[in-house]
């Protein structure tokens, strides 16, 4: 059944689900703030999003393409936030009079981003509150290659989801029918502790940064930092969050350094289009500057929570937290900043599925 997709975002992630949701017979508008105009310019002039790689290929135009952000969302039935974590309270602000209570609102990856959208919304009296699904991890691997261009490193499969509340997921599974696959997860800490970069990014870019340092905007991670450093860091990374899980009884996604072990190896031609991708250029990179505050500092957060030591992570956060002048942990998403704190696990976990403690 054709549907009606908005996808608010600008950057790889967006424009690669435009294309697929186009070529999969949906009616998909593109949006985002005016700044982000010269991004739809160049959509514009190149005739569509060019989207190389697995999965949907070729060149697509989205039905609408448009800065209007709040006239986007509107007349949707499904609102995809595909922007970076740290512009979810932006998003939440400007499309507050706009949102239904038959929407669906997709946050693509989610890092507990569902919890910053149902305090917004609260804030702003929006009495017809649409459910709130937050995935586990991004919809495919990507990176955009040049005006209107995308390579995507994988197509698009069945994710882990939760809404906030987690009482909302069958309903959010019932709206996006026919749209996403989704196999139900237990609540969105749940789904954010286990997102693939919590693991990668500190551990890949501060273990690389003299090499980033000295190459810039030409190096790449996956040919130039995959090292055994890199990679036994990127277990020990694992290990720490594994036993997070673990004591919260939480589901465990596979160790996401065997993946990269794979598309380390030059004999092996699987991930070609994925291994070519070029950053992270610094340590202002969103590998930092989003995965710091908005995925690791909750994991620490919740292992302070349950009594977990995880040295090694507090260590990544303490480290570019001092490089970038920035408390990473102080303001990101934790039990504290969600207003949790002094709740029990079991507070907290009624808090997750039913929306209040």
């Amino acid at each position: 059944m054709k549907k009606k997709i908005t996808v608010i975002g600008s950057g790889g992630t967006a424009l690669a689900a435009a294309v697929t949701f186009t070529a999969n017979g949906h009616e998909v508008t593109l949006t985002d703030t005016p700044e982000h105009q010269k991004v739809f310019d160049d959509i514009e002039g190149k005739g569509g999003i060019l989207l190389r790689g697995n999965g949907v290929r070729g060149q697509v135009r989205p039905s609408v393409i448009s800065t209007d952000v709040h006239g986007s969302v509107k007349g949707s039935g499904i609102v995809i936030v595909s922007t970076q974590a740290v512009r979810h309270e932006e998003i939440a602000k400007l499309i507050a009079g706009d949102v239904n209570e038959d929407q669906v609102i997709v946050i693509v990856p989610g890092n507990a981003g569902s919890l910053i959208f149902d305090r917004v919304f609260k804030e702003e009296n929006v009495s017809d509150r649409p459910v709130l699904l937050e995935l586990q991890g991004n919809l495919f691997p990507n990176r955009i290659t040049g005006p209107a261009e995308v390579n995507s490193g994988a197509p698009l499969r069945k994710k882990r989801a939760s809404a906030f509340p987690a009482k909302d997921t069958d309903l959010a599974i019932e709206r996006l029918e026919g749209v996403l696959e989704i196999e139900k997860a237990r609540n969105v800490f749940e789904t954010t502790v286990n997102t693939p970069n919590i693991i990668n990014h500190l551990v890949s870019t501060i273990l690389n940064a003299a090499q980033i340092d000295k190459a810039g905007s030409k190096f790449g991670l996956f040919i130039d930092g995959l090292t055994p450093t890199v990679l036994k860091g990127l277990d020990v990374a694992y290990g720490e969050v594994e036993s997070v899980l673990d004591k919260l009884g939480y589901f465990k996604m596979a160790n996401p350094a065997e993946h990269l072990r794979k598309v380390a190896d030059p004999d092996n031609h699987d991930f070609d289009v994925f291994r070519s991708l070029l950053g992270p250029d610094s340590l202002e990179h969103r590998y930092v500057t989003e995965d710091a505050p908005c995925a690791v500092s909750l994991l620490v957060s919740l292992a302070d929570l349950v009594g977990v030591e995880v040295p090694f992570n507090k260590a990544l956060l303490t480290i570019v937290s001092k490089l970038n002048g920035v408390d990473y942990y102080g303001v990101g998403r934790t039990i504290a900043n969600f207003g949790l704190k002094g709740r029990t696990t079991e507070e907290i976990e009624r808090y997750l599925n039913e929306g209040d403690v």
